[in-house]
């Protein structure tokens, strides 16, 4: 995830919903990002994080665990933290239209969104992708049509019924819906999907 972002020295990682502190602790330890922060509204997710970080010896000034909503981490309510200063956002949870418009209001030119499979953004196109994991830079570059965005995200380049020829719309909706189910996630976040996709591109 953070080498599809080339995190570096120089970036500043937040983390919308760091749960436990994992991806902090990577961020910092193996791409010695300068700073990273955590937004997690879980008290005891917080404090465990907190210790986590003080266990591995990390400066406050360095990682940062914050206990509150990201929502309002995004809409400039909680002063210790500005969304701005990120180079890199990952979020991981549930998405739609408001949450990535709040994301991309407040993210810097230039900064990059991570996100993964299970947590799509079907307004948005990846502009690198290495599964699960996918990158958006901002400003964030909309679809054009149905059939871009699916083949970005699936990434099948042959069909499995004419191994000849490209996909068809269908069969890569197929194959977004046949791994969803797979991983357990309800059928209705492919309708989902679909509605959204379909205000996007027409």
């Amino acid at each position: 995830m953070l080498s599809l972002v080339d995190a570096r020295p120089s970036d500043v990682f937040y983390d919308l919903g760091s749960g436990w502190g994992q991806n902090l602790l990577i961020a910092l330890t193996e791409y010695q990002v300068r700073e990273a922060v955590g937004i997690e509204n879980d008290r005891e997710r917080h404090a465990i994080s907190l210790a986590r970080l003080k266990r591995w010896g990390i400066p406050a000034e360095r990682g940062r665990v914050i206990c509150a909503s990201f929502e309002k981490v995004l809409s400039g309510k909680v002063k210790e933290v500005d969304a701005r200063e990120a180079s890199i956002v990952f979020y991981g949870l549930a998405t739609d239209r408001a949450i990535l418009s709040s994301i991309e209001r407040n993210m810097a030119r230039g900064a990059k969104l991570v996100y993964y499979y299970k947590c799509l953004f079907p307004e948005i196109m990846p502009d690198r992708v290495d599964f699960p994991f996918f990158r958006s830079t901002v400003p964030f570059r909309r679809p054009k049509s149905q059939y871009e965005w699916l083949s970005r995200v699936v990434g099948k380049g042959l069909s499995s019924i004419r191994p000849t020829r490209k996909p068809s719309l269908s069969e890569l909706w197929d194959e977004l819906a046949h791994d969803y189910d797979v991983e357990g996630i309800e059928e209705a976040t492919i309708s989902e999907y679909r509605h959204r996709l379909g205000k996007v591109v027409g």
